[in-house]
């Protein structure tokens, strides 16, 4: 048999950043978390903190910058995709504790992504997948667990991915919490 219709695309890269800089993006979002201790409740529900939107400039422009340019970067080498320009629409901090996970969500938009400012091992994987499948079909499921894609998080790590594959993020088994840095990107024709 041959697999086809592919749904979903996904490319992680590492930004380069230095420790100096992860941790002055790490400083920053502790300073967001302490003024509002409640934070979001989106895919965080009962779990974790949550920011508001994050502003692009200051601390989080080279941040900003590089992601836009791997996600035009990965939009280019797509063959026959025709685009103008790709743009940072809003992004967010994420803290998971110890047990707190991020429950099956998709974003709006065109390109999500997730970027690691602090992570340790076991501090719970990004998990892509699909739902366009029928469980009480065995060739279904059978195409469901092979297509799920566990990333494993590391410090100064940038996943992007299709706004409209599911994902999760596993619980956190490690003692100290996980930092991320989510987001949403527009892809303009």
């Amino acid at each position: 048999m041959i697999e086809i219709f592919p749904q979903h695309l996904y490319e992680k890269t590492f930004l380069g950043f230095n420790k100096d800089y992860l941790s002055q993006l790490q400083a920053s979002i502790e300073l967001i978390r302490r003024g509002d201790i409640n934070g979001r409740r989106i895919s965080n529900s009962e779990f974790g903190w949550q920011s508001d939107y994050l502003p692009q400039d200051g601390p989080f422009e080279p941040l900003t910058q590089q992601i836009t340019k791997k996600a035009f970067e990965c939009c280019k080498d797509l063959k026959d995709f025709n685009f103008s320009k790709v743009e940072m629409e809003i992004m967010w901090a994420n803290i998971n504790y110890e047990g707190d996970i991020n429950w099956p969500h998709i974003h709006t938009s065109d390109i999500a992504g997730v970027y690691y400012v602090d992570v340790n091992e076991n501090s719970g994987d990004l998990s892509l997948h699909s739902f366009s499948y029928n469980n009480q079909h065995k060739l279904s499921t059978y195409l469901f667990r092979k297509s799920a894609v566990n990333i494993k998080p590391e410090n100064d790590l940038l996943v992007l991915f299709d706004s409209d594959c599911y994902h999760s993020v596993l619980r956190n088994r490690a003692k100290k919490p996980r930092i991320s840095i989510s987001f949403n990107i527009k892809i303009y024709d």
